[in-house]
């Protein structure tokens, strides 16, 4: 099938990812996130311009932006949802409906499930989410659904679990691996407020992005209509006190900490997860927990060699 041309709107951690996933250029417009209206009219420029470079070609469109976290207040995770709802009637109105088209929306397994009190969650598990964040999450899958079941198109949503990588955004307040790497490198204390015993699956970014790209190819042969959800981790839950444990075994010293400094709402002791949509694909997710640790410190000291923080 011929190459469909991609808008990657957000293009952070996980949307620089699904852009080193394929050789293409994706296509990009200038979103302003001042504020919602503002975002909203530059949506409705990129769709045209977006409309105009796709032609009679396959397209297919990411939405990997958001700043929300377990914590973010509810009327901020609740305008974002409203933004990514106002850019679906965008689309659903200028988008030819012809079932060429395919979106990917990145959701979260904590925001899904962290209410549930019977890990190890699949996509058959209820959800139950226990912050705005989480409800904004489910509230955007579902908008999307419905966008779907009324145009015609196709559409992967994956339910991440806890993503890392080199050039994670520190200032989001998330991102527990990027933060202690990160003591190591500066020397100043990191702050934990979750039980060490808390048990997490972490999926390294590069890993996270080839299983969304083999998604979206597979997605594309599904009958039109059809919306695909899958939990998208490494398959294996490790405690934060064994996450502290290998990185100060790699690093032969002990990680700077101060316990129990922070604001833990929205959080779940246990985000186990097994999935059971399309796991052959979870064979992608490739990179051990020492190979991705060694990355993230090589590029946090380099960052701070250069830029001195």
């Amino acid at each position: 099938m011929p190459t469909p041309i991609r808008w990657i709107i957000g293009r952070g951690l996980l949307g620089s990812a699904i852009e080193r996933g394929r050789p293409d250029t994706p296509f990009s417009a200038p979103i302003d996130w001042f504020s919602p209206s503002a975002t909203v009219s530059s949506l409705d420029a990129g769709v045209d311009a977006f409309l105009r470079l796709a032609g009679d070609r396959e397209w297919e469109i990411y939405w990997s932006a958001g700043r929300g976290v377990t914590s973010t207040p509810r009327e901020i995770m609740m305008r974002e949802a409203e933004v990514f709802e106002s850019f679906l009637e965008l689309a659903a109105e200028r988008l030819p409906r012809d079932g060429r088209g395919s979106f990917f929306l990145g959701s979260s397994v904590g925001g899904a499930y962290a209410g549930n009190p019977s890990p190890p969650f699949t996509e058959l598990t209820p959800t139950a989410p226990l912050s705005a964040y989480g409800e904004a999450k489910l509230r955007m899958e579902n908008a999307l659904t419905a966008s779907i079941a009324a145009t015609g198109r196709r559409a992967f949503i994956a339910r991440v679990t806890n993503l890392y990588g080199p050039g994670q955004d520190m200032a989001k307040g998330q991102g527990l691996i990027s933060a202690i790497v990160g003591g190591y490198v500066t020397g100043r204390p990191v702050s934990v407020y979750v039980s060490l015993d808390t048990l997490r699956d972490y999926i390294f970014v590069e890993d996270c992005g080839r299983v969304v790209s083999a998604a979206m190819e597979r997605v594309r042969t599904e009958p039109p209509g059809t919306v695909v959800t899958k939990i998208v981790g490494s398959m294996r839950a490790l405690s934060i006190g064994a996450l502290l444990g290998e990185i100060g075994r790699l690093r032969r010293r002990p990680a700077p900490l101060i316990l129990g400094q922070g604001d833990a709402r929205g959080q779940s002791l246990d985000l186990r997860v097994r999935s059971v949509v399309w796991p052959d694909l979870d064979a992608l997710v490739s990179t051990t927990l020492p190979e991705g640790l060694g990355i993230v410190y090589q590029a946090q000291l380099l960052s701070h060699m250069v830029n001195g923080r």
